[in-house]
């Protein structure tokens, strides 16, 4: 995102000037809805829970006195639809998705090494991309986690997916998936390890295991190696998998 990204408090309409790669902070319900109606950027400031059902048709809050830049920022990059950098090293950007990463989610799926060890998506006809795109990007602001895309820097190619699944609920499952050319380079412990990187950081107090086939001996030799425990995967954990983390598959 823009490195001039600012967040500008506003409680009055007349206090309001335009200011490119802005966040609005405002706790007042008619300058919320006078800044809706200019298309900028809100979060609506609220002193504690209890507030929220005075800001009905708003879905980005931040609670409390305390200002969280990061999480300013990923409400800007939702609302203007620039995907949010979970992480960077050299050689790598993990990042949430856009709407037209579909495609090469698809094409890594279509990789018999790799599916083989997956659950399978959906036939791609049968899904709106625009729908799935706001339905991912909605889970990831609410969990605070979900799955994203591992981005080569420098070419910008996409090459693999990595993040966090539902496990219970001070737990969740990493998984990565690298495209069949650019694995044996390190870009699976790489994408890991910024994913959990991020989560801690964010995410204080949760644990991280892994679900993992045992026959899956490159995904288990990286696990290891980052000190991830390797849990069972039985048939009551997928399920409810599934259904606690909609719009991650």
């Amino acid at each position: 995102m823009d490195k001039n990204f600012q967040y500008i408090r506003i409680n009055d309409v007349n206090e309001y000037i335009h200011t490119e790669d802005a966040l609005y902070l405002t706790s007042s319900r008619n300058v919320a809805d006078y800044l809706k109606d200019k298309n900028v950027p809100i979060c609506i400031e609220l002193k504690n829970e209890n507030e929220i059902s005075s800001f009905d048709g708003y879905k980005y809050f931040t609670v409390g006195d305390e200002i969280d830049i990061e999480h300013l920022k990923k409400v800007y990059c939702h609302q203007k639809g620039i995907p949010y950098v979970i992480g960077e090293s050299d050689e790598l950007i993990i990042r949430e998705e856009k709407e037209d990463d579909l495609e090469y989610i698809y094409e890594m799926y279509r990789d018999e090494d790799c599916i083989k060890f997956l659950e399978p998506l959906p036939d791609i006809t049968s899904v709106n991309p625009h729908e799935r795109y706001l339905s991912v990007k909605d889970s990831c602001m609410l969990f605070g986690y979900g799955m994203w895309i591992i981005e080569e820097k420098g070419t910008g190619e996409v090459v693999g997916r990595a993040g966090f699944e539902y496990y219970d609920d001070n737990t969740v499952s990493i998984g990565f998936m690298i495209k069949k050319e650019k694995r044996g380079k390190g870009c699976g412990k790489e994408a890991a390890r910024l994913c959990i990187q991020y989560l801690y950081k964010t995410l204080t107090g949760m644990k991280v295991v892994a679900k993992c086939h045992q026959d899956n001996v490159a995904s288990i030799h990286i696990l290891e190696s980052l000190g991830i425990e390797i849990v069972e995967n039985t048939e009551r954990e997928a399920a409810q998998r599934t259904c606690a983390a909609p719009g991650l598959n």
